[in-house]
Formats: structure tokens, sequence, C-alpha cells
């Protein structure tokens, strides 16, 4: 009866223990947004990664904003916002928002952000986005350090390029949303998987149990293709060769874990000062 009961096994070994803190990281991998606020004649943007849909009808989305952010102030008295996702051309300028204070510096004449009109509040709408959702603001929340504010959408405006019924994915690098990993690392989407549940006839823990072991199958192999590949870069660098980064697989580009030395040899497409 022990082996059977799920609150009496072992956790399995390799597992750290983090501080309560890191929760907040581990949920972290959505598309970051760039919210617009607009008061008085003021504008301001910031970045944001805490957001979420809450109810499709009506269509809600909650985003929690940190208290002392400007835009705290600017949404309570506009009683509005806009959400803008931002692709990989605003990279930087996503990072670089964060660290700016919106009462004290304009941050639109900082950057230079390209705008447009919105559809159905007064907020700017920015360029080089994959998505545009305009909101007004239906309930305020105040929750630990953060504020909640509930919106409902007014309006909603994609790049095809970027989404049509779902995110696109691989394609042009350019028009894909960035995802907030924590820090200043983002990421951008690179393929799809698909999931398949067991069919009626089907018994569900053994139709699970060999899907699961495809996958760790399919992971090694893939992490066994990339070690091999990375090591043919490896020693083409260290002959001095000419090495085009862009061919190979984004799931294949070096990190820095793989202590590759870029310096040697010449690296096309990437590694340092490649933006």
């Amino acid at each position: 009866m022990t082996a059977d009961n799920p609150l009496l096994k072992p956790a399995p070994g390799g597992i750290e223990a983090r501080p309560v803190t890191a929760a907040a990281r581990l949920m972290l991998g959505g598309p970051v947004a760039l919210v617009t606020t607009s008061w008085r004649g003021a504008h301001n943007v910031m970045p944001l990664a805490w957001h979420m849909p809450i109810s499709t009808d009506p269509p809600l989305v909650a985003i929690a904003v940190e208290q002392s952010r400007h835009s705290v102030d600017m949404i309570s008295h506009s009683q509005e916002f806009a959400l803008n996702f931002p692709t990989r051309p605003l990279l930087h300028h996503v990072q670089y928002l964060g660290a700016l204070h919106g009462d004290r510096v304009d941050k639109f004449e900082a950057t230079q952000l390209e705008t447009f009109s919105p559809t159905h509040i007064s907020a700017p709408l920015l360029v080089n986005c994959a998505g545009w959702i305009e909101c007004e603001v239906r309930e305020v929340m105040p929750f630990g350090d953060h504020v909640l504010f509930i919106g409902l959408v007014m309006s909603v405006q994609v790049n095809p390029a970027s989404f049509g019924e779902q995110w696109r994915l691989g394609g042009h690098e350019e028009t894909q949303p960035l995802h907030f990993l924590g820090g200043n690392i983002y990421a951008t989407l690179h393929r799809a998987l698909e999931a398949k549940v067991p069919r009626d006839f089907e018994a569900p823990e053994r139709v699970l149990r060999e899907r699961l072991e495809t996958e760790l199958e399919l992971t090694r192999e893939a992490r066994e293709r990339r070690e091999e590949r990375l090591g043919e870069l490896e020693r083409e660098l260290e002959r001095g060769n000419v090495v085009d980064v862009s061919e190979l697989d984004s799931g294949l580009a070096p990190e820095p874990e793989d202590q590759i030395d870029l310096s040697k040899g010449v690296v096309l497409g990437g590694g340092p000062g490649a933006e």
C-alpha cells in the first residue's frame, strides 16, 4: 500500500529547493507585453510579464503591476491600458524601458518608439509588435506589493505574420513575440509539439507511459545530435576556419555552459558582436 500512496513516495534525486520568491520566475515564459497608458496628454510605456486571461465571456484580462510603478497611477486615473506584444526588433527596448521611471523620464521621447492610433482607448499602440489588446479597467485590487487591474477587452489586433489561430512558429524570428524568462533573458518560439491523448478504447496509463518513454528518447537523441554538431563546430573553430552559426538549428546554438571559444576562427551569423 505504501508504494501506491503518492504522498509517501520520495522525491526524485537531483531536485533542488529554492526560495519561495522563485515561484514567480517558474511561472514566466509567456509573451512579454509593453503596457501603454495615457492621462491628460502624457503617455507612458512599461514592460510587463505578469498578465493572464481570466474570462472569455465577457472577455477579461488581468495585469499585475508593481505598486511603485508610474503605470499604476496612469491606469488608475485613465481606467484603461493597452497590451502591445513586442517582437525581436524591440528586444533591447523592452529591457531598457524596464529600467526607466515614467514619472521622471518621458519614455517615448527617450526611446523614439513609433506609434499608431488605438481604436477604442486613448493610449498609443506600438509599431513592431505581434499583437495589440486594448482594455478598459473593470476592477482594481491591491495584493501585496502589486496592484491587480482587471480589464475588459475592447479591441484585439494582430500581425497575421505573427498570429493566425495561435502564435506562428519558425519562419522569420523578427515577427515572433518575445517570451520573458527572467532577468534580461528572452526567447522566441521555435517549434510546435502536438499532444495526443489516449483514445477511448486505450488504457490511458499504458499509452501515456509509452509516450513518456518516447518523448524522453527523442529528447536524448536531440541532445546527442546537439553535442555531436557542437563538437564539429568546435573543431572547425580550432582550425581557424570560417563557420556560419546561422546555419545551425536554434536548438543547437552554443550556450554558455558549452564553453566553446568563439574567438577562434571566424564566426558568421552569431556570436559576440553579431548584433
